[in-house]
């Protein structure tokens, strides 16, 4: 909810991931217009979350892909 409150991010979705040792880490997919906002991203969330809930990458899309209800396709973001 915070990144979408950035005004540079059109949508987001954040999802917890298995990384290769089982531990869990947070990705962000954002669909936006600018190029290289991964970084102002990051600080603008480190200003309002705590550490922990700091996504540790962010995917930049052209748009979010969806299931044919209109929801998050998160499948096919994960692969």
């Amino acid at each position: 909810t915070v990144i979408a409150q950035h005004p540079d991010v059109q949508e987001s979705v954040v999802i917890a991931s298995d990384d290769a040792q089982e531990n869990q880490r947070l990705i962000a997919y954002v669909v936006t217009d600018k190029q290289d906002v991964t970084t102002q991203l990051l600080s603008y969330l480190q200003q309002k979350l705590p550490n922990y809930m700091l996504p540790s990458a962010f995917i930049v899309l052209d748009a979010l892909p969806l299931t044919p209800n209109g929801k998050v396709d998160k499948r096919a973001l994960l692969n």
